[in-house]
């Protein structure tokens, strides 16, 4: 090619990527004035998710790892009491109750994905949703996610280093937590069908090793061992500060509740359907969390519990004779499935939050072939990596429940500016006002008793949370709309439109 082909070529590749560019600005102005005007037609997630998928969804964010590797957490915070412990448990999904009522109320409500993040961004502004969405996406979520596929690695490896566990190496249980990651992201990429499948094979999994432990433990129960439940409340020393490390560690193993509200547009009939699988979706987790902590108990001292090392992996090696080797896959399967779970919900925090302008609009795209928020799914892919490639996140995990509960129990405290801002309907579910004030009050005593009791731990939280003050202010301003940063945010969607044929979705207008 000479040089005067090669200078043409050159310049029709720039003419028709200003073109492109121009193409992909115009196609954005012209979805929010379609939106403006009211017109239903657009570019949207689709109606797909049952109450089947719906319920599968909370089941399997609810049960993970937590009951399985061990709630030594909890009996230490009680003083090894196995009574209180197991107080501790029922409170937790009492609690937990409470708050997912009103959550069933938001979905019949208000007809937007986001979940926490659109009823806090409802109720008292844009300023309060960016400061809970930039920490949800940026380190909460991931957070959550990489947990989760290390989690899976290391019981997926456990069986090959089953005498010396703790000799398996770290990278390779990071490139096994990669695979793992990179699945379960093609997975919720190609379809929401197939994630939603994916995510009931991983719950029959984990229910189905949770009732093997529970029969298992009723059954060495009712043969008249019960050495283990004698002078159940007596402690060793129980502190306040304890106690709420006790209820925290608990909450956190509940938490997974809200991940239908997360998906709220791609639920179909969501006036039925969402309260119905939130209360069967909790329902299931409660009863087996509390079962399952029966048969501990009864088959484990507390010696054993509290040793740190993993409870279903000890029960198993006790009770369960060759059938042990079922737990560890069941594990693996059930972290599998939150990492499966915590991608579809993030994901669509992340989409939402880019629709909404709040953060950059190509997050907003779907594929049109797949009808998927691809980008925002490779978003918090990136993101993910950088956790996974540190290998222990375990210092900063004390983070995830403060943060996660704070932001439920704000969206919890404006229900009733979210009742007057979205008026009763005749497919609105309503719930009774005890249950908010319940949840709040409780989340605000056992708050100020953490924080009271190790301020240390609980503060960083606060100061991380208003470091999204000054970033909201920054991206409300002219450097950050008129800037370079405009520029990468048309190029990054000129290669989401091409390379994945995604379009802007279509502004949802309540």
């Amino acid at each position: 090619m000479n040089r005067e082909s090669k200078q043409y070529v050159l310049s029709m590749f720039t003419v028709n990527a200003a073109a492109s560019l121009q193409c992909v600005e115009d196609c954005s102005n012209s979805h929010t004035t379609m939106a403006t005007n009211g017109n239903p037609t657009g570019i949207r997630l689709k109606k797909q998710l049952g109450l089947v998928s719906t319920t599968s969804y909370i089941v399997g964010s609810i049960i993970g790892v937590g009951i399985f590797i061990s709630p030594t957490a909890v009996l230490e915070g009680v003083g090894s009491s196995v009574g209180l412990s197991l107080l501790v448990w029922t409170l937790c999904g009492a609690l937990t109750y409470c708050g997912a009522m009103c959550y069933a109320e938001y979905g019949t409500r208000v007809k937007k994905s986001g979940g926490t993040y659109t009823y806090i961004r409802e109720a008292f502004g844009d300023l309060a949703g960016f400061v809970f969405l930039w920490t949800q996406l940026v380190i909460v979520r991931p957070l959550s996610t990489g947990l989760a596929c290390l989690a899976a690695a290391e019981y997926i490896m456990r069986p090959v280093y089953l005498a010396c566990p703790n000799m398996a190496p770290t990278t390779a249980k990071a490139m096994l937590a990669f695979v793992i990651l990179g699945f379960f992201v093609a997975a919720n990429m190609y379809s929401v069908r197939l994630g939603s499948w994916l995510q009931t094979v991983s719950t029959v999994y984990k229910v189905g090793a949770l009732v093997t432990i529970v029969f298992a433990g009723i059954l060495h129960l009712c043969q008249g061992h019960t050495e283990n439940f004698r002078d159940p409340f007596r402690t060793t020393g129980v502190t306040a500060g304890g106690v709420a490390l006790s209820v925290y560690a608990g909450l956190y193993t509940y938490g997974g509740w809200d991940n239908v509200n997360i998906a709220v547009e791609e639920v179909i009939r969501p006036h039925r359907t969402i309260p119905t699988a939130i209360l069967g979706g909790l329902a299931i987790p409660t009863l087996t969390y509390i079962l399952g902590n029966v048969a501990y108990h009864a088959v484990l001292t507390n010696a054993e519990i509290q040793s740190g090392v993993a409870v279903a992996v000890v029960f198993g090696e006790r009770k369960l004779g060759f059938i042990k080797w079922i737990i560890l896959p069941c594990v693996a399967i059930s972290a599998a499935g939150i990492a499966n779970a915590v991608i579809f919900t993030s994901c669509r925090i992340n989409f939402v939050g880019g629709r909404d302008g709040l953060f950059p609009r190509f997050l907003s795209m779907i594929s049109v072939p797949r009808g998927t928020p691809q980008p925002s799914i490779i978003a918090l892919f990136l993101i993910t990596t950088i956790f996974v490639c540190l290998g222990d996140v375990k210092s900063v995990l004390g983070a995830y429940a403060f943060y996660k509960a704070g932001g439920e129990c704000l969206a919890v405290s404006g229900i009733a500016l979210i009742r007057r801002a979205h008026p009763d309907t005749d497919k609105t579910y309503k719930v009774h006002w005890l249950f908010p004030c319940i949840y709040v009050l409780a989340f605000l005593v056992l708050s100020v008793t953490a924080v009271v009791n190790d301020a240390g731990k609980y503060l960083p939280p606060f100061v991380l949370m208003l470091l999204g003050v000054p970033l909201y202010y920054m991206s409300r301003s002219r450097w950050w709309k008129q800037g370079r940063l405009t520029t990468v945010n048309k190029w990054v969607t000129l290669l989401c439109h091409r390379l994945l044929l995604c379009e802007h979705a279509t502004q949802l207008v309540l």
